[in-house]
């Protein structure tokens, strides 16, 4: 997990490495050390912003309703359609029809895992077997 709460975002000792601009390039790979370099120097009035709304874990009956709020129709992209999110769900305390729900108003529903495991060796020396049981 991340410490920039404690020590902030240049000295997390958890942070993502700085991106090279001489070994990360397009089309697989872009950086701007600055924030302010755009691909395809497009003119910022003319670059395309998008927000992502993810929600992680369970979805029941703690967060339903904060859901139903935050995505009530009043909210809309630049195009007039409805925000959507995308939830990231993991199977314990989840009420799956209420999963059911956010899919069919349009929201995008996406595996957690089963366990939730943080062990990175679990991750990575599980068979295939490990990975279908959590998926």
């Amino acid at each position: 997990g991340s410490d920039e709460n404690l020590c902030g975002p240049r000295t997390d000792p958890n942070r993502a490495e700085d991106c090279d601009p001489e070994i990360c390039r397009l089309p697989d790979c872009f950086c701007s050390p600055t924030s302010t370099k755009i691909p395809g120097a497009l003119a910022p009035s003319d670059t395309p912003q998008m927000v992502m709304i993810t929600f992680d874990d369970a979805v029941n009956s703690n967060n339903f309703d904060i859901y139903k709020r935050l995505f009530n129709g009043q909210r809309k992209n630049p195009n007039s359609c409805d925000i959507h999110g995308t939830f990231f769900v993991s199977h314990k305390y989840t009420n799956y029809s209420m999963v059911e729900e956010l899919y069919r108003v349009g929201h995008e529903i996406a595996t957690h895992s089963i366990t939730h495991n943080n062990d990175e060796s679990y991750w990575t020396d599980g068979d295939k077997e490990t990975w279908r049981k959590e998926m």
